[in-house]
């Protein structure tokens, strides 16, 4: 079989094995595309990217053609802001006449997800060293990430770390001819309006990602042309389809509170947090969850044995080992110098400006106002650790190839299967969470819904409060009952909202009830019972779970 062959077998081998990773982890009731129990038996952002989906599902088709109606008194909101990853949301509404009622996609998403991170994995492996069982095992690595692991049960879109490995394959190819030379132009377009369809936070990262692909295309390739053509084809269509998908469309925030906080802290690579069958907790800050990047004990000990090899490697040449670092330096300069932008680039942004090692904060650097609102469009940065992450990896894969051939088989396999035990606790958790989860009830009880939601066009939440978003239990259940009567909701959990314009009209909502003018169409629920009118005339009250309801009567 000639080497060009042997590509699709390395990739196929690779998403097979990601797809039985998934299956171990959260079972196959997930996947069932009628199966909304573990969505919401396990309330968190899944839920709100589901009932986005929903909501986005029974909008008219509109233009842009990604806008969502009936969850925002502002205005429609783009699919994007829900998280209901739009590139599925798009096409499975295209097929809503032949769906069941009932239909949900983020578990087949998982499963896509996790096959494509083995495969993308043994792709980017083949670049180090095209042997079919390295490949293989290799890929283990990459769809048992612990970071995508985490993501894909609760923030489903975040899996896709394929994506970022996709890129790393197209920098590593930037000598390969291809049939006609615009093509790696055309790939690197379609990989990040993809990333635009996906997740944004995939988009800097792939840029990151390209810095380094077009530093290696000026400096060896002489290619100057090719490296703007690509930079400025990616980012016109990738502003082109986040605007067709109504990115840009209404009047919202595009940044939030928390840069800094949302970080990664300087123990991420040994920090399992928890999930680790032989490693300790390392004690982070509060909101460090976002720059989770364990590698395994597994890859530590790959990482600690490629560092063995690099200096055993080196002290078996002539001369000191500091001239020969400098001898390899000089006739890779190019290579290392991109590698270490792109590592050190990516690496900073994840530590963000406030620098931590378990609980001490080692930096705390305040940045101007205008500065600060740049940085918070991706305020949680923590979550670029995952680019140095691929990048550690696939460097420790690639100096373990430095062994003999029966070496460094063995040490792959033994590595790869220090990290499946390492990952059995998370199995059996996640499994139990998800693959066993049994049906959802609930907490509203659905007789008192039914009266309360006779007849009405909109659930009008009261008064709203700048913390509005902490209420996800409130909106999620609320929501679940009222998207199969298509009842509109004043205010939803969403990434981009104007709080301005959701607080003015939930103001004016309050002011017409507590003066006797309030809407006989509408039902109104209460945050706290504080937020109750003191004046009940005229109204009729109703339990949805811990929380208050009321009608006005006709």
């Amino acid at each position: 079989m000639t080497k060009n062959k042997t590509a699709p077998l390395t990739f196929l081998i690779g998403a097979i094995l990601g797809a039985i990773v998934f299956i171990q982890f959260f079972g196959l009731k997930t996947i069932d595309p009628t199966g909304t129990d573990w969505i919401y038996n396990n309330m968190g952002d899944v839920t709100q990217h589901h009932l986005g989906w929903v909501y986005f599902r029974n909008t008219p088709w509109t233009f842009p053609i990604g806008l969502t109606d009936g969850i925002s008194s502002g205005s429609m909101v783009s699919c994007m802001y829900t998280d209901s990853l739009p590139l599925f949301a798009v096409f499975f509404k295209l097929l809503s006449p032949l769906l069941p009622d009932t239909f949900q996609y983020f578990g087949l998403w998982g499963v896509i997800c996790f096959a494509l991170n083995g495969g993308f994995g043994a792709l980017l492996l083949r670049r180090v060293k095209d042997n079919l069982f390295f490949t293989s095992v290799g890929s283990i690595f990459y769809s048992g990430f612990f970071p995508s692991i985490q993501r894909i049960p609760q923030h489903n879109t975040l899996g896709a770390i394929w994506l970022v490995m996709a890129a790393l394959i197209l920098t590593l190819d930037y000598k390969r001819q291809y049939k006609h030379k615009f093509t790696p132009v055309v790939l690197w377009t379609v990989l990040c309006s993809l990333a635009a369809l996906i997740h944004i936070y995939f988009l800097p990262m792939i840029y990151m990602v390209m810095l380094g692909y077009m530093i290696l295309l000026v400096y060896i390739g002489k290619k100057k042309r090719l490296a703007a053509c690509t930079f400025a084809s990616s980012t016109f269509f990738t502003v082109i389809t986040m605007w067709i998908i109504g990115a840009f469309y209404g009047n919202g925030s595009y940044v939030d509170g928390g840069f800094g906080a949302f970080s990664a802290n300087l123990n991420t690579f040994f920090n399992s947090m928890g999930h680790s069958k032989y490693i300790r907790m390392l004690s982070t800050t509060r909101d460090q969850g976002e720059g989770y990047g364990y590698l395994g004990m597994g890859m530590l000990v790959c990482c600690f044995l490629g560092i063995i090899i690099a200096l055993s490697r080196l002290e078996r040449r002539e001369g000191k080992a500091l001239k020969n670092i400098r001898e390899y330096y000089k006739s890779h300069r190019v290579q290392i110098n991109a590698f270490l932008i792109v590592f050190i680039i990516s690496f900073m942004w994840a530590v963000s400006t406030t620098v931590v090692v378990n609980q001490t904060v080692l930096i705390d650097i305040k940045l101007p106002r205008p500065i600060l609102g740049v940085f918070s469009i991706f305020r949680a940065s923590g979550r670029f650790i995952w680019l140095p992450c691929i990048m550690v990896m696939t460097t420790a894969l690639w100096l373990v190839t430095k062994l003999d051939k029966h070496s460094a088989a063995a040490a792959v396999a033994i590595c790869a299967w220090l990290n499946y035990m390492d990952l059995r606790n998370y199995r059996d958790e996640m499994h139990k969470q998800y693959a066993e989860t049994p049906a959802y009830v609930s907490e509203i009880d659905p007789v008192e819904w039914e009266k309360a939601s006779e007849g009405i066009n909109e659930i009008i939440y009261l008064p709203l409060p700048d913390t509005y978003k902490t209420y996800m239990q409130l909106y999620f259940t609320t929501a679940q009952l009222a998207s199969e009567k298509n009842i509109k909701l004043s205010s939803f959990y969403l990434a981009r909202s104007d709080y301005g314009v959701l607080a003015e009209y939930a103001d004016e909502q309050y002011r017409l009830l507590t003066s006797g003018k309030g809407r006989n169409d509408a039902l109104y629920v209460f945050f706290t019972e504080d937020d109750i009118p003191k004046d009940t005339s005229g109204m009729t009250f109703y339990k949805l779970g811990e929380y208050t309801a009321v009608r006005v009567k006709k």
